[in-house]
């Protein structure tokens, strides 16, 4: 029965780990990422859509530097309930 919550459950904590290192690490990814969420996770193993993962227009991802710097605050937003707010988006990394 749809409730109208956009809330949806996180990533596994394998997935969410292998995402923040290729993120972190890997440009090709990165650009894959940016451009195609889901196309990205599916390439390493995750198979369900996250549209929380999406940037929204005018988003860019947030840096190398930057999920280094918040990683242990990533993987708890990537694993936890999400919303429809990118964490990986430079302006939400930068407040956290």
């Amino acid at each position: 029965m749809a409730t109208g919550n956009t809330s949806s459950p996180g990533l596994p904590p394998r997935i969410a780990k292998l995402l923040l290192d290729k993120l972190e690490t890997d440009n090709d990814f990165r650009a894959a990422f940016a451009q195609s969420p889901e196309q990205a996770l599916r390439a390493i193993g995750h198979a369900d859509a996250m549209p929380c993962l999406t940037l929204k227009a005018g988003q860019t991802l947030a840096s190398p530097e930057q999920i280094r710097a918040q990683r242990a605050k990533l993987e708890e937003l990537t694993t936890g309930i999400q919303n429809m707010t990118c964490p990986l988006a430079a302006q939400t990394i930068t407040g956290l």
